[in-house]
């Protein structure tokens, strides 16, 4: 019979997108359960990854009476159902999969560590987002992270507990062989022309939430002093605003609607194209885990700028396949922009080894088979452990 295991995500976009075809692949060797919230893409996401999904009322925001009842709810069906491992990913996940697993006695609890909220908080709100880590730290049985330089920063701030990495790091690896450049040259030239770009303009990429925390307030203030320098430059941002949750400064949002060579598109759950099209992916954010964006796009063979943070200095090596620039700067931003754009023997460089750079280190196939021994592990030792 096989084990079963029961994966935690609080919504279901994080299952279409970057934690896609995990599940599937773990069903050829366990008994695999979903548990996430409510919405319409769910039946989707069960028939892709051929799993059954248990829905629960989970929200990203902290509500402590709603939380206590998915608390609540996510015990009962951990003593029914008796999984032989709960694995958590993102933080509400964790807080709430941890703490039930263990009043159920699940004899394996993981989590794993996708970048920390705390990052960029201050003051009771960091305080909140620390002690929220150590609670599901303190439930869990084993801990993982998503990078290499992650548990580094969680053993001196949040934790003694071993923080293990599967290979170089990432929630699911690469699909190497979808995330490739494979339109023509014809085709590009149409997808631009949607947004009134040309061949020979150099497009600049975001994809990602627009908030503060991805660091767009500091990107649209640099594009928008460069474009006043260079005619032939546009910067393509696909993803939602969340005006609720981490609103961007409103002179940015100004500027996003009044410059005609920013372009803005919603959340796309195909983000190919928009990679094929590009001639630079830029990342400013201000905390990652490990940025599937950056993975994405170098496999497509993108250029990458990001901010010198965890994650983002582990995806890009400085010079070889992309540039890092100081967190929260405007001017660097601009800076290591015009360098790229100007050195075409740099920006040659970066291109011709971005796609080789994540082959050798992020590829799914590879981390799939790593995720699945290591799961092995901890299943066959559990079976002589006490909870």
């Amino acid at each position: 019979m096989k084990k079963k295991i029961s994966i935690i995500v609080t919504v279901p976009l994080s299952l279409e997108t970057w934690f896609k075809g995990q599940p599937r692949y773990l069903s050829n060797f366990y008994d695999i359960e979903l548990i996430t919230s409510e919405s319409q893409s769910v039946e989707q996401i069960c028939t892709y990854e051929n799993v059954s999904v248990t829905l629960v009322d989970f929200t990203r925001q902290i509500n402590p009476i709603k939380d206590l009842k998915v608390l609540m709810t996510l015990w009962s069906h951990f003593r029914r159902t008796k999984p032989d491992m709960v694995y958590s990913i993102t933080p509400k996940a964790g807080l709430l999969g941890m703490i039930s697993a263990w009043l159920a006695r699940v004899p394996v609890r993981l989590h794993l560590i996708v970048g920390l909220a705390y990052f960029g908080s201050v003051g009771k709100r960091r305080f909140l987002l620390k002690s929220i880590e150590r609670i599901t730290y303190f439930f869990s049985t084993n801990l993982y992270a998503n990078s290499l330089n992650l548990p580094n920063i969680i053993a001196k701030e949040l934790t003694s507990k071993k923080i293990n990495v599967i290979g170089y790091g990432s929630v699911n690896g690469v699909d190497t062989e979808f995330f490739k450049d494979t339109m023509t040259s014809k085709e590009k030239s149409a997808f631009r022309n949607r947004f009134s770009i040309n061949d020979e303009d150099f497009l600049l990429l975001f994809t990602g939430r627009i908030v503060g925390d991805k660091g767009v307030n500091e990107l649209v203030k640099a594009f928008d002093v460069l474009s006043k320098k260079h005619s032939r430059i546009h910067l393509l941002m696909v993803g939602d605003y969340e005006h609720h949750l981490d609103p961007i400064k409103p002179e940015t949002y100004d500027l996003i609607q009044n410059n005609s060579r920013i372009h803005t598109v919603s959340f796309q759950s195909d983000v190919r194209p928009y990679f094929c099209i590009a001639d630079l992916l830029i990342l400013p954010s201000y905390r990652e885990g490990l940025p599937n964006v950056l993975i994405e796009g170098g496999s497509c063979g993108l250029p990458l700028i990001a901010t010198d943070i965890n994650g983002c200095n582990e995806v890009i090596i400085e010079g070889e396949n992309g540039l890092l620039i100081p967190l929260k700067s405007a001017n660097a931003l601009e800076n290591a922009i015009e360098t790229v754009l100007t050195n075409a023997i740099l920006y040659n460089k970066l291109k011709t080894n971005a796609r080789t750079s994540i082959l050798r280190r992020y590829d799914q196939t590879l981390y799939w088979e790593k995720l699945h021994n290591e799961l092995d592990l901890l299943l066959n030792a559990s079976k002589n452990s006490n909870v």
